[in-house]
């Protein structure tokens, strides 16, 4: 195995390591994978025991929450035949696929979106709108700003809940601040509840790690310890020097997120690509950080996929390229309008007036 998979070719860059990949192989049963069914059948197991700990408790409880408790350990039981029997995950009604984030929050849940009533849609609907508010709660309600730079972001989005993370973290000992995106696998409540800890773990690391490699390492054997392994997480972290002068330096690592677009002030394209694999898949893999200058007018974008695989009609892709494009032809417009012209091209471009996928763009300049 090479040691790095082209990002172009896939999203999943991996390193070699002693860990057996072999536990990522697709091999189907109905709709489920050997690792999806023994993931939750873990996580059945997991929520039997904490339910049954918590009825052996000394606690004082009504009948009815016990009552309902007990419901709930039979559906578990339930579910945990239909994962032996490997008719898990199937809808009871259209004998479909039940959705996978959906199992993730409910794996207890027997039926699809396609076949649940008005009403149990419309409640779940409230429910995803109250996740979605929390979620963009957790995120910076405004970029600070960092001596020397420019800095705006515009992140929107998909399914009511992002998977989606940026985060400006407070400059260390040292002085440097960090500039942090990131993208989960998947979408919907899951993804967005992975994030939330992810961030939580940022925050608290950064305050004692300022080299972005150090710093990824730490939270790739944080995240390894703590999550399945069908989960991943893409992410890049730009240090900046707070400097006035005209010049100053970037350091940086990429852990398998796509790579970033430096325009120069003089129209040049560079790219900062990955220097490691994604996070979440073995906490023995290493990251490097690279270091590249970054003169007045200089530009950086950092985005997630789902910028560039914005599809149309024809299935086409948004594409690095047309990115790139209208990075170079509007690289000294205002920030803000930007990053408003670059989501009208993609809608406009997608013809759709939703996004598919999760969209956040972050555009950092060199005043």
């Amino acid at each position: 195995m090479a040691a790095f998979l082209n990002w172009r070719q896939s999203r999943l860059i991996i390193q070699p390591s002693p860990f057996d990949f072999r536990i990522l192989t697709k091999t189907r049963v109905n709709n489920m994978t050997l690792s999806d069914l023994e993931h939750f059948k873990n996580l059945l197991l997991e929520r039997e025991e904490n339910l049954n700990e918590w009825l052996d408790a000394p606690v004082v409880a009504s009948q009815d929450d016990i009552g309902k408790v007990q419901s709930l350990l039979v559906e578990i039981k339930e579910a945990l035949g239909r994962v032996e029997n490997k008719s898990f995950g199937t809808c009871d009604v259209c004998k479909g696929d039940i959705e996978l984030y959906r199992l993730e929050v409910q794996p207890v849940t027997e039926i699809c979106l396609g076949c649940i009533t008005p009403e149990e849609r419309a409640q779940l609907e409230d429910e995803l709108y109250l996740a979605s508010k929390i979620h963009r709660a957790l995120l910076p309600q405004a970029v600070e700003k960092v001596e020397g730079h420019d800095i705006a972001v515009k992140s929107l989005a998909a399914r009511f809940v992002g998977g989606d993370y940026y985060d400006l973290l407070p400059a260390s000992g040292n002085g440097l601040s960090r500039l942090i995106i990131a993208d989960s696998m998947g979408k919907g409540l899951p993804a967005s509840l992975l994030m939330s800890n992810v961030q939580g773990a940022l925050r608290i690391l950064a305050e004692e790690i300022p080299s972005p490699s150090k710093l990824i390492s730490r939270l790739n054997q944080w995240l390894c310890r703590n999550v399945p392994v069908t989960k991943f997480i893409s992410l890049a972290c730009i240090a900046l020097e707070p400097q006035l002068e005209r010049r100053s330096q970037v350091t940086y690592t990429n852990a398998g997120h796509c790579p970033a677009i430096l325009v120069r002030n003089d129209g040049q394209v560079e790219f900062l690509g990955p220097t490691g694999g994604v996070i979440g898949v073995h906490e023995g893999f290493t990251y490097e950080e690279k270091s590249l200058s970054f003169s007045k007018g200089d530009l950086i974008v950092l985005y997630t996929d789902g910028v560039i695989e914005a599809s149309n009609s024809r299935e086409e892709h948004f594409g690095e390229k047309r990115l790139i494009d209208f990075a170079v032809d509007f690289k000294d417009s205002p920030l803000d309008g930007f990053l408003d012209n670059l989501r009208a091209e993609v809608q406009s471009f997608s013809g759709r007036p939703e996004f598919e996928d999760d969209f956040t763009v972050i555009a950092l300049r060199k005043l």
